[in-house]
C-alpha cells in the first residue's frame, strides 16, 4: 500500500464536511467535523477527568459513556443538519437546542448513531487527488 493512500485530510477533520446517505436517516445530511478533532480530544479528556476516580477505575459506566458521547457530538462534531422535519412535514432548522435534544436524549439513539457515523466518515476522508483535480 502506498503511503499516500493512508493520508487523511486534517483540515477537513477540523473544519467539517457534509455527509449524505447516513444509515437509518434517509433524506438527512449532516455537516460534521471528524471524530477525534482537536476540540473532541480536549473535551473528552475533560469529561472523563470529571468522573470521580472511584467510579472510573474499573471502566466508565455505560450511562456515563452515553452522556460523554452525546456531549462530544453536540459540542465538537455536528455543525449543521439538513432534512429534518416536524410531525407535520414542515422543515426544521438545526439549532443548538434541537441538537441537544437529538444528541442527548436516549430516545433519539438512531440520530446519535447517524451523527457518530458522519463524524467517523469525515475523520477518514482523504485529500482530493491533485492529479484528478488538475485534469478536470
Amino acid at each position: 500500500m502506498k503511503l499516500s493512500a493512508m493520508k487523511i485530510d486534517p483540515a477537513l477533520i477540523e473544519q467539517g464536511d457534509w455527509v449524505e446517505n447516513i444509515p437509518d436517516l434517509p433524506g438527512i445530511r449532516i455537516k460534521a467535523r471528524g471524530t477525534n478533532n482537536s476540540d473532541y480530544r480536549a473535551l473528552e479528556a475533560k469529561l472523563v477527568r470529571e468522573i470521580p476516580l472511584a467510579e472510573r477505575i474499573e471502566g466508565v459506566s455505560p450511562k456515563e459513556q452515553d452522556r460523554i458521547a452525546g456531549q462530544l457530538l453536540l459540542e465538537t462534531v455536528v455543525l449543521d443538519v439538513e432534512g429534518l422535519e416536524d410531525d407535520d412535514n414542515k422543515p426544521l432548522a438545526y439549532t443548538r437546542e434541537l441538537g441537544a435534544q437529538l444528541l442527548l436524549d436516549p430516545e433519539f439513539r438512531v440520530f446519535q448513531a447517524g451523527a457518530a457515523y458522519a463524524g467517523s466518515i469525515v475523520a477518514q476522508r482523504r485529500k482530493a487527488d491533485e492529479k484528478l483535480d488538475t485534469k478536470n
